[in-house]
């Protein structure tokens, strides 16, 4: 426990220091992780965790070799120092006990949370850097200070988030803050990451959470919707105000009370007629909000359609793949300029695409030691309950996001990447039992939150 304290400290640190993504702050990640895993590799863990360990390992070792023999060691950073971090946060979340489990998740989700109310009260207001001017639209940031990387944290963040107690007020706080900011990102990749992981949430859970959920999207449409301009958008900031009250004051369902059969049937008939009256009312709801949110979200959505940052990565991938067939077995060495010739520009720093980006820097060798961790992830993850399918998710949309961005490269990201994916697992040695049926309660406060991922 003491050791998963260290390791949420310094990623919550880390995504306050603009993601860890500078040298001085990536060394630091680098550090206290390596302390970590040396600690718990000295306890002897299980094999599931020595194997994610030795094979992430062993490719941030081939990208530090690279890197040296490039005559460019200081090139291992940043990307070296968020492969360990990952490491170090699997081994710190997948030997906690249940109820620190909890307190994982509810910790990873609050950071989520915080950044996105931060980012969304300076695109609204338009403070920078916590949110950014782009194709002359203001899109949150957070204290990343990076658009698509603040979307990847929301993402994950909200999926992780979907575990945790829907009826709890301070739930239903996060998760509708954590689904605003990551509409109000404009970030492609980001939600496509989430739609992707939202598969393998249990359908009972996405069931609770979808009106939180659903609130959070409109009030980060009315972010969107107002982005264009310079000019702060105080109408912007009530919206998302008045769906976060609404979302955290909306009452819980009351339990069913025994009644006869004759007032049973009367209550059936009733309910049914509330029923159809509600759903004729949503309907016509649904109809207006989608036809005035066309309109609001016009300009928007043709800027962001309409970019030519999609180009740009088209000519990035080419790049990067050039770099990768002049090397194909060792690569060219991590973070190589990847030069081009599009509209905007002529040159790039980053790929766009972390799964690409170490295909053409650590060439074949590269590729198949991330391919190989990848498969040792995979075959630790066990979804048992509603806690660990929902953290699988948000290691779905971690992956996802991996394929569009070069988000990895920010330490405090590999660090949460490596939080869920221990938190998706179950250490075979812990002396853990599944929680694997409707209504098993939470060892820290006695809310029902881990639930059979088949209810």
């Amino acid at each position: 426990m003491v050791f998963a304290g260290v390791i949420a400290g310094l990623m919550a640190a880390a995504t306050f220091r603009e993601g860890a993504f500078y040298p001085a702050d990536a060394a630091l990640v680098l550090t206290v992780s390596l302390a970590v895993m040396a600690a718990f590799l000295w306890a002897r863990p299980d094999r599931r965790s020595v194997a994610v360990v030795a094979t992430m390992s062993a490719l941030a070792l081939w990208w530090l070799i690279r890197a040296w023999a490039q005559g460019r060691p200081g090139a291992f950073l940043p990307l070296g120092a968020s492969m360990i971090g990952f490491s170090g946060a699997f081994l710190a979340t997948r030997r906690l006990d249940e109820k620190y489990r909890v307190l994982a998740t509810q910790l990873v989700v609050a950071v989520g949370a915080v950044s996105a109310a931060a980012g969304l009260l300076a695109t609204t207001d338009r403070w920078y850097p916590l949110a950014m001017p782009a194709q002359n639209l203001w899109r949150l940031s957070t204290t990343l200070t990076y658009s698509n990387a603040a979307g990847a944290l929301l993402a994950v963040a909200l999926l992780v988030g979907l575990g945790l107690e829907q009826r709890d007020h301070t739930t239903r706080l996060m998760v509708c803050l954590c689904a605003a900011g990551l509409v109000a990102t404009q970030s492609r990749g980001a939600v496509l990451g989430a739609i992707v992981g939202v598969v393998v949430v249990p359908m009972a859970q996405l069931r609770r959470s979808a009106v939180t959920v659903a609130l959070g999207v409109l009030a980060g449409l009315a972010v969107v919707a107002t982005s264009s301009g310079p000019s702060a958008q105080p109408l912007a900031t009530v919206a998302v105000v008045v769906a976060v009250v609404i979302a955290v004051a909306r009452p819980r369902r009351s339990s069913a009370v025994a009644s006869s059969p004759r007032t049973s049937t009367r209550r059936s008939s009733i309910d049914g007629r509330r029923r159809a009256v509600l759903l004729a009312v949503l309907a016509v709801a649904t109809v207006g909000v989608a036809v005035g949110a066309g309109l609001a979200l016009r300009v928007p959505i043709e800027r962001r359609v309409a970019l030519g940052s999609s180009e740009d990565r088209g000519h990035e991938w080419s790049a990067a793949f050039d770099q990768w067939r002049s090397s194909p077995v060792v690569g060219v060495g991590p973070d190589q300029t990847l030069y081009f010739q599009a509209a905007d520009g002529n040159f790039a720093h980053f790929s766009h695409n972390e799964y690409l980006q170490v295909l053409a820097d650590g060439g074949l060798i590269g590729a198949a030691l991330l391919v190989l961790t990848g498969v040792c992830v995979v075959r630790a993850v066990r979804r048992d309950d509603v806690a660990t399918s929902c953290a699988a998710a948000a290691l779905v949309a971690f992956a996802v996001v991996g394929a569009l961005d070069f988000d990895w490269h920010l330490a405090s990201l590999g660090l949460v990447g490596g939080w869920v994916a221990g938190l998706a697992t179950r250490s075979d040695v812990a002396g853990q039992v599944p929680v694997d049926r409707p209504g098993a309660r939470s060892a820290t406060n006695g809310s029902v939150w881990l639930i059979s991922p088949d209810e």
